[in-house]
């Protein structure tokens, strides 16, 4: 059953979030815009301090581990890991024809897939971290929020 919840809360947060699209118009003012990228991004850096982050540091204190070297390693090397991903995979950002990633003979719409895919990667690893870890539903729940908002907002634009 934690399966199941840990599963669920995630997919439940980030189709809410991608359902908002119905309820907005064709385009949107930008100060909304912007006003909604920082919260979007703020929710998610929260989540991923509290749901992931101190948890890491609390598990080495708990192994007589230095406690920052875990998370700060996994840090950097997560950044490492969606900057390669981030080069190879072809793929479009908001406001651009102009693609990123490996040449190809795509679609727009597959790019734009493609765009969605490597942000959730590392969302799917954090969900799979946490219930794992914990089987909490703190932890799932504050990764919720987060696919929630990502989910709206990242689905406004999307072809």
């Amino acid at each position: 059953m934690e399966v199941f919840w840990g599963l669920a809360i995630p997919f439940l947060g980030t189709t809410l979030g991608a359902g908002m699209v119905f309820l907005m118009k064709n385009e949107i003012n930008k100060r909304i815009e912007k006003l909604l990228l920082g919260f979007a991004s703020g929710v998610m850096i929260s989540a991923s301090v509290w749901s992931l982050l101190i948890p890491s540091i609390d598990m080495a204190k708990t192994q007589n581990i230095i406690e920052w070297i875990p998370a700060t390693v996994g840090f950097l090397l997560g950044i490492l890991f969606l900057l390669l991903l981030d080069s190879i995979i072809p793929h479009l950002h908001l406001h651009t024809d102009k693609p990123e990633g490996l040449k190809s003979k795509i679609q727009k719409t597959t790019m734009m897939v493609l765009a969605v895919t490597l942000h959730n990667i590392p969302e799917g690893m954090a969900v799979r971290c946490c219930v794992c870890r914990n089987n909490s539903t703190k932890y799932r729940n504050n990764i919720g929020r987060s696919n929630c908002i990502s989910g709206w907002y990242s689905n406004t634009k999307f072809p």
